[in-house]
């Protein structure tokens, strides 16, 4: 710098202060030379020692002694000082009083009109605010311009130094301007144009309203006439941003310092603006940057170039444990040790000799609370004069530590469970890393065992010492129940508000391992387990089921040998099966009701193994729920536990509900795993029921019931043994309605139903309605094959008429006539499937009489009291259209003895026909094979073999007349 350059003289108390100025100066003014003293003593030595052109003092001053240093490394001290003045403005005047080419400023932040007016007073040169970088730029082009005005030089020197200023101005970047009392420009710098557009000349004798906005030229014309006559300001004269008009229209951002200046041409004011436009750019952007940086969840800090703090995020302030405060400005060991800094210098300067740009590392940080590992990617970046700072992205890895240190000590436990050789063994390494290596110390396993239950198999000290053999839930909680069933995982933070539990535990994690069981850990406080808490647990979890998987291979290979046993005994179940089913079969025969069907069936196949529980199920009429009817075995209060139905909602589509839609077998092997047992899997489970199958128990289309079996183990009904239950499933639903029937025909009691009814897809309705004749059922006849013949009277139509009909209704086949009656033409025929008097006697009912005609039929059934009436006449009404039930009675059938029936029979013959009848009996005739001919007869009565045959036919009818007929008024009274 040379010597000749301008020299400014700063008085402040603080170095710091004083520093910085410095620093804006050398950017902004880079010619001129300042000299900073702490104390006025100081600035007076400074003063006799050197020609300084320009005193800047602050208002608040220091007496004290002091020393100053200038950009050239001059230094000065004061053995000793005048008496300290007020404040600055005081020592400035004196200064202005006794040295009057020095130009005298005043440099601070106070701002007040009374302030200003004092300055005026005293003769202060001029007043700069103190606004940073821009404020000491100002104050920089006052300093500079000092030089060129001394007050006591000659015109010539005053011409001279006028020329030097205007030159001086006219370099200046800034924008200079002076304005008179009537708001007229009277100078401005070339710098005008850069700034504005303007060339000096068009805006000299214009007025300041050019330059400014319309609102604002009226405002500060306002507010200059005020101040001329009141010498009130409202706006900081030291610095103020207000918009300017570029001569193409556009505003410009400017930063404003003025200030008022004596003349003998009257009141000036001068005023010195800088575009700041892109420096409120660069404001905005760095708020940005700013605002993102504090958004970032990593620490983020700057340094200079001596690795000092000039910049740190909350987060970063938050991860240290110190203040911003406590930060800026100290060195990045107040973190860190010397060592980890010299590294890291040492990472920086191989950076930028490879022009890298960023590196990472790891270290560890000083915190209040102890040191704190963290991983750190730095960035260099320039600070001029070739000098570099740096930027630093820190992110605390000490979770992450604990996790790596976790899922390694994790990793080891799965290699320890490849060795384990039982689930025991299996269990104990699992738990035992829970409190090692989660830091899970209230944990433990239940195993699902062949009782049903789920057993502790293994648990950590800290659980036994904590509940003992107690559970880690309250002894009412079905937690872990829960958890197992539904295979889903199940976290509380307060396990106390969540599930009204009695539990020592507030907070609790439970996870289900698979078919076997359920992994448990729990505190005392509540929310105390995080994500990674969790996450860790499940892979351990996730571990002990694949080794439960593997032990259980194992296990199967070990059992190869015993695998041919194993078949042994499954077919040795089978032939107990089918012994229980011939057992059930005999007993079936000999069954007198549907209750001792029932009860028979379920007791002896739950006394079979491998059935638990067995129960008989019928669908309500009223809301369709499946009730039982009877049950057997292990299964104590599962049926007033559970609600099954057979529609399509979840309490329907289990086997049973299933049974009933599709009337076909409906098999569950694995009640844990397969999901339409979701309703009752819990209680089934809690009872040892592994898997199970509902078989419908069906005769024809008559469904009376569905059979429900509970295996102990899984996989038990295969197709074998399916396809015998269902087939026992159709045997108790024929030997049901063999019971159903026989009752309707031997009961003493029954309940006789008259119809009338009208559906033309009947076809003994149909016939007399297209034929215009009459149509009365005469005998009902069933084979033992099931076949079904028909015997009917039809009146009023020619026979071939009446078979050609026949044959083209459905249901009936191979009508033939019989004979001739006073009352019609008896015709027999085959009913085919699906007839309607077929669809009668599968449901119980005796047809007594169907008689139809042109207009209608009429229909009476009998039923055994003790039947299902309500089934049979939902099944009739439901099926048929224009069904009415006309009458209902009840029927008392007098019981006949065995000496009553033969006094009856004997009644009804001649003593002719009941001596033929008693010689072809004793004789041999009704022998098979006989013993003797209806000739041979004839011969011992002496009598034609004709009227043998005759007096034998007779008998027969009037024999079978009373068996299979209807008794006759004549017979009641024997």
């Amino acid at each position: 710098m040379p010597s000749d350059a301008p020299l400014a003289l700063y008085v402040d108390p603080d170095p710091d202060r004083a520093d910085a100025l410095r620093s804006a100066l050398r950017e902004s003014h880079p010619d001129l030379r300042l000299r900073t003293v702490t104390t006025v003593s100081a600035a007076e030595t400074a003063l006799s020692e050197s020609s300084v052109d320009c005193v800047v003092a602050r208002l608040t001053l220091s007496g004290a002694e002091s020393s100053g240093e200038d950009p050239a490394g001059d230094t000065s001290s004061v053995d000793a000082a005048p008496s300290a003045p007020d404040d600055g403005v005081d020592y400035l005047a004196s200064v202005a009083a006794r040295y009057p080419s020095v130009t005298t400023v005043l440099f601070d932040t106070e701002r007040s009109p009374e302030l200003l007016g004092r300055v005026r007073e005293a003769g202060v040169d001029e007043y700069v605010r103190d606004t940073g970088p821009d404020g000491a730029a100002v104050l920089g082009d006052y300093a500079v311009a000092a030089r060129t005005a001394p007050p006591d030089r000659t015109d010539a020197e005053s011409r001279e130094t006028r020329e030097t200023l205007e030159t001086l101005l006219d370099v200046s970047s800034d924008l200079i301007l002076s304005i008179d009392e009537e708001n007229t420009i009277r100078f401005v710098n070339s710098a005008v144009e850069d700034v504005l557009g303007y060339a000096p000349e068009e805006l000299v004798g214009e007025p300041l309203d050019v330059i400014t906005p319309d609102e604002m030229g009226a405002r500060h014309r306002r507010g200059l006439a005020r101040y001329l006559e009141t010498g009130e300001r409202r706006l900081d004269w030291g610095e103020v941003e207000l918009p300017g008009v570029h001569r193409d229209g556009h505003e410009v951002r400017l930063s404003l310092a003025f200030n008022e200046l004596g003349s003998t041409d009257g009141r000036r004011f001068v005023g010195i603006a800088r575009d700041v436009t892109e420096r409120k750019r660069r404001e905005r952007d760095l708020e940005r940057y700013e605002a993102m940086v504090e958004t970032v969840q990593d620490g983020v800090y700057v340094l200079d170039d001596r690795s000092r703090f000039v910049a740190v995020n909350r987060a970063f302030t938050e991860l240290v444990g110190r203040s911003e405060e406590e930060l800026l400005g100290e060195p990045a060991t107040t973190v860190s040790d010397e060592e980890t800094n010299e590294e890291v210098e040492s990472l920086l300067a191989e950076l930028l000799r490879n022009d890298g740009n960023a590196v990472t590392y790891e270290t560890t940080v000083s915190t209040p609370r102890g040191d704190v590992p963290t991983e750190t990617r730095i960035s260099p970046f320039p600070l001029g004069d070739g000098t570099y700072g740096r930027v630093g992205v820190v992110r605390d890895v000490t979770e992450r530590q604990r996790r790596e240190s976790q899922l390694a000590s994790l990793n080891e436990t799965a290699q320890a469970l490849t060795t384990a050789e039982t689930a025991e063994e299996v269990c104990e390494l699992a738990v035992r890393a829970a409190a090692e290596t989660l830091e899970l110390p209230l944990s433990d396993i239940k195993l699902y065992d062949d009782g049903g239950e789920l057993v502790v198999t293994a648990r950590t000290d800290a659980a036994e010492e904590y509940v003992g053999d107690g559970s880690l839930f309250g002894p009412d909680s079905d937690v872990p129940w829960r958890v197992y069933a539904s295979s889903t995982s199940a976290v509380y933070d307060d396990l106390a508000a969540e599930e009204s539990s009695e539990s020592p535990l507030r907070s609790a994690i439970v996870l289900p391992i698979g078919k076997y069981g359920v992994f448990v850990s729990g505190r005392t406080e509540a929310s105390a387990f995080s994500e990674t808490d969790v996450v860790l647990a499940n892979i351990l979890v996730a571990n002990v089921r694949a080794a439960l998987e593997r032990t259980d291979r194992e296990q199967t290979l070990r059992e190869q040998k015993a695998e041919l046993e194993a078949r042994t005994a499954t077919l040795e179940r089978v032939n107990r099966i089918n012994t229980v089913i011939r057992d059930l079969t005999r007993a079936l025969t000999e069954a007198t009701s549907r209750e001792e069907i029932e009860q028979v069936v379920c007791t002896q196949l739950a006394n079979a193994d491998p059935y638990r529980f067995v129960w008989i199920g019928e669908q309500e009429t009223v809301n369709g729920d499946l009730v039982p009817r009877a049950s057997a075995g292990v299964g104590r209060g599962y049926l007033e536990e559970i609600t099954v139905t057979v529609d399509d909602s979840p309490t329907g589509r289990g086997p049973a509900g299933r049974a009933v839609r599709t009337r076909e077998p409906q098999v569950q092997n694995n009640l844990h795993t397969d999901p339409p047992f979701e309703p009752w899997r819990a209680k089934a489970l809690q009872r040892g029921f592994r898997a199970s199958i509902s078989i419908p128990l069906v005769y024809k289309e008559t469904m009376y019931g569905v059979l429900n079996l509970y295996a102990g183990e899984p996989g038990v009904f295969d197709d074998l043994e399916v396809n015998v239950l269902e087939e026992l499933g159709k045997t108790i639903g024929f030997a049901i309605n063999a019971l159903e029937r026989r009752k309707a025909l031997v009961s003493d009691r029954a309940v006789e139903l008259e119809f009338r009814m009208d559906d033309v897809d009947i076809p003994p309705v149909t016939l007399p309605r297209e034929t215009e004749s009459t149509f009365e059922l005469d005998a009902l006849v069933e084979r033992g094959d099931g076949e079904v013949r028909i015997f009917f009277v039809v009146d009023g139509i020619d026979p071939d008429e009446a078979l050609s009909v026949s044959s083209q209704l459905t249901t009936i086949g191979n009508a033939s006539l019989i004979s001739e009656r006073d009352d019609g033409h008896l015709y027999e025929a085959t009913l085919e499937d699906g007839n309607f008097f077929g669809a009668l006697l599968d449901y119980g009912a005796h047809p007594t009489g169907f008689t139809a005609t042109p207009d209608g039929a009429t229909l009476t059934v009998e039923l055994p009291r003790t039947g299902d009436i309500r089934a049979f006449l939902d099944m009739l009404l439901r099926t048929y259209d224009g069904v009415e039930l006309v009458a209902r009675r009840e029927l008392e059938r007098p019981i006949q003895t065995e000496s009553e029936f033969r006094a009856l029979y004997r009644k009804r013959l001649t003593d002719r026909q009941e001596e033929v009848l008693r010689t072809a009996y004793f004789a041999g005739f009704f022998d098979w094979p006989r013993k003797a001919t209806g000739k041979q007869v004839a011969e011992l009565l002496d009598v034609s073999q004709p009227t043998v045959n005759r007096h034998v036919r007779k008998g027969e009818y009037e024999l079978f007349s009373l068996v299979f007929g209807e008794q006759r008024p004549d017979d009641e009274s024997v």
